[in-house]
């Protein structure tokens, strides 16, 4: 941050402090603290506080954070596949960006001291009277002479402790490779917000209003320019909603068992508010799909979702514990029975899926894909029915209209789980490795690919995926045979830029888009491991010929210091073919290519009648070169380089080609 901003940020420091400070001592000073401390051990959420203080140290120390804040590493904490168990176990604690670390702790610090105090220090028969020495003597019935009992290890190991299953779930269950501690936020607002509906409402706006006094700390003043970027997926593609639903519907039954457990239960209304504002808010209605580069949000479809859904956790909160009526028992004997339609019911249902498997195959939609969520549909289609043909002896009372509200959350939570499985079971082959000009850095290849195939393969075929845009009896003839078959495949799809892969964690990824290395010119990958980490410096060199494409090629270097200009030997890792300018002088074709060699070098071909005249160099700026007939000569005007062709015996000059610049 420039030098100048500095009393800028120590202004903002002094008058949150001030502000802070006004309202501790102007409210009654330990009144707040008073509002807490019989359920929070001295009135300070401690479980919050560790586990924030494990995020940030897990990107300090094991994301490298400290050596590069801005830049951590990121590749092998991420849920490649369910073979690589590494991935599994640390992608919801890593985070890729100081903005994202401070996102997911912005929400955690605003959102788990609810759940904290919904939780307690203390457990919940004991007596504040008889809590001395911190909680080591927590109860007069001897309940406190449990260790699982004692406040501080409530509060410091239980609650951290279930934040961070909470974390390993939402990544396990992810619907592909995801990272960061968002799952476990969303659960523990689904926790929260079902004990405390509105308070988890206000901790909302907590949580915005942190995250803006981040930003205005690390960023006093923000400059901005009339800058056009690279192409970009919009924002709402990258977040992972299957994870956020996941955690969110996770924290709702649990905090669900906590109430029935010791007998509360929230006033319906506000739980129905407090989940609708909440996933309004945090964007829990989001559901997505992506294509290649197209990308679907079915915003209709998501509000019904979140709608149902704040339905059955109202009811399964506060709705009635009065068992469903046997309706059908009441009609005439002539009418079948409640377990006679009950049974028919089932038929019905297991003949829908079927038919629903059939036809998965027939219309060539992905089996996998269509056999789970189908089948978890038509279980919970199912459940009104169990009551009536499952033995008595199986169930212990019957079924509530509370009860069937959870079986409904229990379901659903099983729809997001089930398509996150045959989706996780990926492995990457042994020539993965696209083109040949890679780089190998501690079991990692980095190169630069067009159009590579990607190289995860499902260790269960899902079979292939129809276009939406297309109906049934339509076929794609814009395509190629062969990329045809890769769009059959959902895993075969075709992606261009750098590319990251290491076999023995099951990477195959883009690394840096194609897209945005061009509009940037320069990148870094950071690969590494626990204990270590290297930087993998991209640069991109070409010309923007007239008429046609750009001619370019891809430099990878590695060291130390890759970032730096003296850091490593640059490989020359891609090189396009040679670029054709629209433009003929006095007969002859000119074409630019990259040099063999890494680096800037680009060299002219220039061809008359079929044949090729010959070859030269670039010149530099101010300089010439001549090439049969033909001369050239590079000049600056303004920041860009262009270069010009002209012969003698026409006395023209035409404008070949401009070096690439940034943006």
């Amino acid at each position: 941050m420039p030098l100048e901003f500095a009393p800028t940020r120590i202004a903002l420091v002094v008058s949150l402090l001030v502000a802070l400070g006004y309202l501790w001592y102007a409210e009654g000073r330990g009144r707040w603290v008073a509002l807490v401390e019989d359920r929070l051990l001295y009135g300070v959420p401690w479980g919050t506080l560790v586990t924030v203080a494990i995020l940030v140290a897990f990107y300090a120390v094991v994301q490298g954070g400290v050596r590069s804040w801005s830049e951590p590493l990121t590749l092998p904490f991420i849920t490649w596949s369910y073979f690589y168990p590494t991935g599994l176990f640390t992608a919801g604690f890593a985070h890729g960006t100081p903005g994202h670390l401070a996102s997911n702790t912005a929400g955690t610090l605003a959102l788990a001291p609810i759940a904290e105090y919904a939780w307690g220090h203390y457990p919940p028969s004991s007596d504040r009277r008889t809590r001395t020495d911190g909680g080591s003597n927590v109860a007069a019935d001897g309940e406190g002479t449990s260790l699982l009992a004692r406040p501080w290890v409530r509060a410091v190991v239980v609650f951290p402790a279930a934040l961070l299953v909470a974390a390993v779930l939402t990544a396990v269950f992810a619907l592909g490779p995801g990272l960061g501690f968002s799952g476990a936020v969303f659960a523990i607002a689904g926790f929260a917000v079902v004990s405390y509906p509105l308070t988890t409402v206000v901790a909302v706006v907590v949580t915005t209003a942190l995250q803006t006094l981040y930003q205005a700390l690390t960023q006093p003043v923000v400059r901005e320019t009339l800058e056009v970027g690279p192409p970009s997926p919009p924002g709402w593609a990258g977040v992972g909603f299957q994870a956020h639903l996941l955690g969110f519907l996770l924290g709702v039954l649990v905090g669900i068992a906590l109430l029935r457990r010791r007998g509360r239960s929230p006033a319906g209304d506000r739980v129905f508010v407090g989940v609708v504002l909440f996933g309004m808010a945090q964007s829990l209605w989001l559901l997505v799909l992506t294509g290649d580069d197209v990308f679907y949000l079915y915003q209709g479809a998501g509000i019904v979702m979140l709608l149902a859904l704040a339905v059955a956790t109202t009811v399964a909160v506060a709705g009635s514990d009065r068992p469903i009526p046997p309706t059908f028992s009441r009609l005439s004997r002539r009418v079948p029975s409640r377990e006679q339609l009950a049974r028919g019911w089932l038929l019905v249902l297991a003949v829908v899926f079927l038919v629903g498997i059939v036809g998965a195959f027939l219309d060539d939609f992905s089996p996998v894909l269509t056999i789970a969520p189908l089948a978890v549909v038509v279980a919970l289609l199912a459940l009104p029915a169990l009551p009536a043909v499952v033995p008595d002896r199986w169930l212990s009372s019957p079924v509530s209209r509370r009860g069937v509200a959870v079986g409904c959350l229990l379901a659903f939570t099983v729809v997001v789980v089930a398509p996150s499985v045959p989706l996780n079971l990926l492995v990457v082959g042994d020539d993965a490795v696209p083109g040949d000009g890679e780089v190998e850095v501690g079991g990692y290849a980095v190169t630069y690919e067009q159009n590579a195939t990607a190289g995860q393969t499902p260790v269960i075929d899902p079979g292939p995926i129809p276009d939406p845009e297309l109906d049934d009896d339509e076929e794609d003839d814009s395509e190629p045979d062969e990329l045809e078959d890769a769009a059959d495949d959902p895993f075969a799809t075709q992606q261009s830029g750098v590319i990251v892969v290491n076999d023995d964690r099951e990477i195959w990824t883009v690394g840096v888009r194609d897209s945005l290395l061009e509009h940037d010119r320069e990148a870094t990958v950071v690969v590494g491991g626990i204990g270590w980490q290297e930087t993998v410096a991209v640069s991109r060199s070409g010309w923007d010929v007239i008429g046609n494409e750009s001619s370019y090629a891809v430099d990878l270097e590695t060291g130390a210091d890759a970032v730096d200009a003296d850091g490593g030997e640059a490989v020359r890792s891609f090189a396009s073919e040679p670029i054709e300018a629209e433009v003929r002088v006095d007969g002859h074709t000119i074409a630019i290519e990259p040099g063999d060699g890494a680096g800037d070098a680009f060299e002219l071909r220039v061809v008359a009648d079929g044949e090729v005249v010959g070859t030269a160099d670039i010149p530099a700026v101010n300089e010439t070169a001549t090439v049969g007939d033909l001369e050239f000569d590079t000049e600056a005007v303004g920041d860009v380089d262009r270069l010009y062709a002209s012969a003698d015996a026409t006395d023209t000059e035409a404008l070949i080609a401009e070096r690439e610049t940034d943006g």
